[in-house]
């Protein structure tokens, strides 16, 4: 008969000292936000800024220019993929900035790996009314060849260009399919440039001149 009372007696105490403590209270999911934090913005208008700053030249673009690259061997013969097309449209075309821009990514590419640039820019190639004279006369002068042995890469920049002539060389040295029969002339600049970005430097199709 005590057990019993004792035991109701520590119940009823385990239950007053539940009754006394403090009950948790439920926190808001939203917290209010720390001193310092900024709340986002909605519509930010920072972006709109940035492209009317580049459209006037206030943003500079990336420059025509690649970190330094050793070209392919002179003698090494290989099997050549080369695009044809006038030079004006290679080198002087505002919707042509992509040109600069796939080289570049490519250099940086094949830089990673430790190999040498095999992308050559050729100007009136020697080979060109010898070999396909077919394909010279649908060219306006003069005309400009971008050669390369990776014909993959050369299948992408095909499509990315569009207006261009492929044709194949096989079995021939750098040295051969790089034999110029002029230099780029100098163009004089676009009536109006469109793009919203600054015209790359001039002559950054040297580095892949042999």
């Amino acid at each position: 008969m005590q057990a019993s009372l004792k035991v109701q007696a520590a119940a009823a105490a385990s239950s007053c000292r539940r009754a006394q403590q403090p009950r948790c209270q439920a926190t808001s999911p939203m917290q209010p936000r720390a001193p310092g934090v900024a709340k986002p913005r909605v519509g930010d208008t920072r972006s709109q800024r940035n492209v009317a700053a580049h459209a006037k030249g206030a943003i500079k673009p990336m420059e025509a220019t690649f970190t330094e690259f050793k070209l392919i061997d002179k003698s090494q013969k290989q099997d050549w993929i080369a695009l044809l097309a006038n030079a004006e449209f290679f080198f002087n075309d505002a919707q042509n900035e992509q040109i600069a821009e796939n080289l570049r990514e490519r250099v940086r590419y094949l830089s990673e790996k430790g190999e040498d640039v095999d992308m050559l820019f050729v100007c009136e190639p020697e080979w060109l009314e010898r070999l396909f004279p077919e394909q010279a006369k649908r060219l306006r002068r003069p005309a400009v060849a971008l050669l390369c042995p990776d014909r993959s890469w050369m299948t992408f920049m095909r499509i990315r260009l569009d207006r261009v002539i492929e044709v194949s060389l096989p079995n021939m040295s750098a040295e051969e399919v790089a034999t110029c029969g002029q230099p780029v002339p100098k163009f004089p600049p676009p009536a109006k440039w469109t793009a919203p970005y600054k015209p790359y430097a001039w002559g950054w199709w040297d580095r892949f001149m042999l």
